[in-house]
């Protein structure tokens, strides 16, 4: 009888592993469409049994070295193509000549040089970003994509009349990948873009920054820039980048990540901003090296509103703590977010400040923090994050001493409790108190772990803040 049982459960393993195997491949989204995924499968073609149903079809991080008419052709439902990191190094736009229904096609991080032009006309997201290409890969049937909302490329050069063939489409977002860019020295190239609401550079992770372009681009409204290395000798090179990028009176949004900077370059890029139009200033992933030496900074009147630098890493141990927060406690703004930095100090104003908003959370901040500090007076918010971890530290007991004694007086509603997770009191020693009596007290916000739940804390968040806090990401997430 055993011996009858073996071959059925064999069997049925053979299925269970079929049926998972085939669950990872296909699948039915929220939206009941027809997904393909087969992202990560080692594939270096096409499969030639795709579903002809299929809408959404993910073909990325595999080893397919080329894209031909009869892969897709059939696949007249196509809405989603992703083929990002494989190895395609041309590609002919003739190849959706059949796929009049696809919007949003992604083949970033491959290896292409050339494209072969051909009519498209419903393209709504094009991504053809870290590629190899020398110029930036624009076709004239591009212009007819009055629909496109999203535009990624590559380029080794620029010359002022690339994109004159979409100049009169109106972009959400051009993505302008230049980790190759090459020009020789003493020599500055010129780019137009008429018309975008967000333009990202990235440039290469490794190479002091030296672009030296002249753009000139209409209605900006967002700016960021990725991988900025620096050094007192090169500062001024970003500088002179930034010059026309930031001398229109829509451009609210400056976004900086990964930058390695000295002291002194970052205090000159604060310094070149202050008087823009640049409201919201935003820096993650924040290196600063060399050494910290006390800057002049003049504070004069400025646009900005905000400035939030996240994550900072500080490789200079030696130096003077009043050259460093100086330059922060006496910024003339409203609010102010420095977090998971290590910090280990801060000062008080030293004339009444503009702050209503702080935020240091995840730093290791103590109870001397603005002891007795008189200028604070228009403070309305501080925020308070909690973890399970955090509520076992001495520096817990140090924060919440500070914000409960220096700041807040009685029956304020200024503190703001974030629990990255659940917290049970018993978790909680006994020695604070204070913590304890205000989890009994006072309503706290949990960070939900479902991702569909984000927009309604962030809601919630910026209701108990009663200001409003811009969205940085394309996904709501503040």
């Amino acid at each position: 009888m055993i011996q009858d049982i073996q071959p059925i459960a064999r069997n049925f393993r053979f299925i269970g592993i079929m049926i998972i195997i085939v669950g990872t491949i296909i699948q039915f989204s929220d939206e009941s469409e027809f997904v393909v995924y087969m992202s990560k499968l080692g594939l270096v073609h096409v499969p030639k049994d795709l579903p002809p149903k299929t809408e959404i079809l993910d073909m990325s991080q595999n080893y397919i070295s080329e894209l031909q008419l009869s892969d897709i052709s059939f696949l007249s439902r196509l809405k989603v193509l992703r083929l990002s990191h494989n190895r395609i190094q041309q590609l002919d736009f003739s190849v959706f000549k059949f796929n009049q229904d696809l919007e949003y096609l992604d083949l970033s991080h491959n290896q292409l040089r050339k494209v072969s032009c051909h009519p498209v006309v419903s393209f709504k997201h094009l991504d053809l970003s870290f590629n190899d290409f020398d110029a930036l890969p624009i076709c004239k049937e591009f212009g007819n994509l009055t629909q496109l909302n999203f535009l990624g490329l590559s380029a080794m050069k620029l010359q002022q009349l690339d994109l004159l063939p979409i100049s009169h489409l109106h972009l959400s977002y051009i993505l302008l990948d230049l980790g190759g860019y090459y020009v020789k020295e003493n020599e500055t190239e010129s780019l137009q873009i008429l018309n975008t609401k967000t333009l990202h550079f990235v440039f290469h992770p490794n190479r002091l920054f030296s672009v030296q372009v002249n753009i000139s681009v209409n209605t900006l409204g967002c700016l960021q820039l990725t991988n900025i290395k620096l050094n007192d000798k090169n500062c001024q090179v970003l500088i002179t980048f930034l010059s026309e990028l930031t001398r229109g009176p829509a451009l609210l949004n400056f976004t900086l990540n990964n930058v390695e900077t000295t002291w002194k370059c970052l205090v000159g890029v604060f310094q070149f901003l202050w008087p823009k139009p640049v409201e919201f200033l935003s820096i993650y992933n924040l290196t600063i090296v060399e050494d910290i030496r006390e800057e002049k900074f003049t504070y004069s009147k400025t646009a900005l509103k905000a400035l939030k630098i996240e994550h900072v890493t500080n490789q200079v141990f030696l130096f003077s703590q009043t050259a460093l927060y100086t330059v922060f406690s006496e910024m003339n703004i409203i609010m102010l977010t420095i977090s998971d930095s290590s910090f280990v100090h801060m000062l008080c104003p030293q004339a009444p400040s503009t702050f209503k908003f702080l935020n240091f959370t995840r730093n290791v901040l103590t109870d001397s923090i603005f002891q007795k500090c008189s200028t604070l007076v228009r403070l309305e918010t501080l925020i308070f994050v909690l973890s399970p971890n955090f509520v076992q530290s001495e520096w817990c007991h140090y924060e919440l001493y500070f914000a409960h004694h220096n700041l807040f007086h009685e029956g304020s509603d200024n503190l703001i409790l974030i629990l990255l997770e659940p917290i049970p009191q018993n978790s909680i020693p006994s020695k604070y108190h204070k913590l304890r009596a205000l989890m009994t007290q006072r309503t706290y916000l949990e960070w939900p772990k479902e991702k569909s739940k984000h927009g309604l804390f962030w809601a919630n968040v910026r209701a108990a803040f009663n200001m409003k806090l811009i969205l940085a990401t394309e996904n709501n997430d503040m």
